[in-house]
């Protein structure tokens, strides 16, 4: 059978258990929000750049078929 205060520290231990993975998991979600938003503007910086180089690609082909014309 337990105490009034052995229960009243069962009850604490609980709550700052409780407290402690709300924590942990609150952290856990922002750390994968930061990586997810990074690859997100690592990846639009990358369709960027491959944007402008196709382009710079057209420009040059038909720049070429100027010349050959």
């Amino acid at each position: 059978m337990r105490t009034v205060g052995e229960e009243e520290r069962l009850r604490r231990e609980k709550a700052e258990i409780e407290a402690r993975y709300r924590e942990v998991l609150k952290s856990s979600v922002a750390f994968e929000k930061k990586i997810r938003n990074r690859w997100r503007r690592k990846n639009r910086e990358k369709n960027a750049c491959i944007a402008e180089l196709e382009a710079r690609v057209r420009e040059l082909e038909r720049r070429l078929g100027e010349r050959e014309a």
